[in-house]
């Protein structure tokens, strides 16, 4: 008697990886038929993303892999947490900067990563709670932190990662300064900040800026990131010295806090990006992780 298939729900972004992912189809198809499964595959579109997708089909399948950025992994996951049942997730990164990803060991070549679906095994992962919406890996308000929605798409898919440093730079003119309270576990820190995040990434923006500190994925625990304003051009050149030499913690104007909790007040409506998405502009907002969310395939542990 044959062995029963187990089902998978394949859902790709036609338009990330510079238009290159619906290209893949058919290969990641393949590959997958060849593994055992039965797949099942969509596009997103403008009227249904992954999240839409995901909640409406999702039950009705053993494995759910999904092809985009990170924002579309963010979509799937929270199609995921609306289940009744507890699906494993694979992750095929196409988008341009991939902090999530590539923090996870997952390979940016969306073939290799197809490969890891069929090899590796689904480890639990934290994800995080902004009020009332899920993000993934970063919650952040600050300078730069509109970035990834501003940038055309168009542009993106031409020239890649480098579309986010050209907007930079052009932001770097017309920089200011964010008032803000955070309570993070009871710690409580005031001030003007030029950056702040909660975060679960080695990378933020491309930038490897959180390696070595202490960064885990399935701990419990997101890392808060403060960058208070600088006032001169010392500071300015100071902080971009330790970024660039991955040495961010020892650099006085940043905070750095492994918490569960975080709580953010401003005395104004305040943008935040959700793992590259506008996230709205809260005055008041809580930040809290939620344990082993979810399960997304990376490689084996070895024992």
């Amino acid at each position: 008697m044959e062995e029963k298939r187990q089902k998978m729900l394949l859902i790709v972004n036609p338009v990330s990886g510079k238009q290159l992912a619906a290209q893949y189809m058919l290969r990641m198809i393949s590959r997958f038929d060849k593994a055992g499964y039965a797949v099942t595959a969509c596009c997103t579109k403008k009227d249904e993303n992954a999240y839409e997708i995901v909640k409406k089909r999702g039950e009705e399948f053993d494995l759910i892999v999904c092809c985009g950025g990170d924002g579309t992994l963010k979509e799937t996951v929270g199609g995921v947490m609306e289940l009744k049942k507890e699906i494993p997730i694979g992750y095929l990164p196409m988008g341009s900067t991939n902090d999530f990803a590539k923090s996870l060991e997952i390979p940016t070549d969306v073939m290799a990563a197809a490969e890891l679906v069929v090899t590796g095994e689904p480890q639990p992962v934290d994800i995080g709670k902004f009020g009332d919406e899920h993000f993934i890996y970063i919650a952040g308000f600050g300078n730069f932190t509109a970035l990834s929605y501003d940038v055309n798409q168009k542009i993106k898919n031409k020239i890649g990662r480098n579309a986010y440093y050209l907007h930079a730079v052009k932001d770097f003119f017309h920089l200011k300064k964010y008032h803000a309270r955070v309570e993070a576990d009871g710690e409580v820190f005031e001030d003007d900040y030029f950056y702040g995040a909660v975060s679960s990434s080695y990378s933020i923006g491309g930038m490897p800026v959180m390696y070595n500190l202490g960064v885990e994925f399935d701990d419990g625990l997101h890392e808060l990131v403060l960058v208070r304003m600088f006032h001169n051009m010392e500071e300015a050149m100071g902080l971009v010295r330790d970024m660039l030499r991955k040495d961010v913690a020892n650099n006085p104007l940043i905070t750095i806090r492994h918490c569960k909790n975080v709580k953010m007040h401003f005395p104004e409506p305040t943008a935040f990006t959700l793992d590259g998405e506008f996230g709205g502009a809260p005055r008041d907002i809580g930040i809290t992780v939620l344990h082993h969310a979810v399960r997304i395939i990376t490689k084996k542990k070895e024992d």
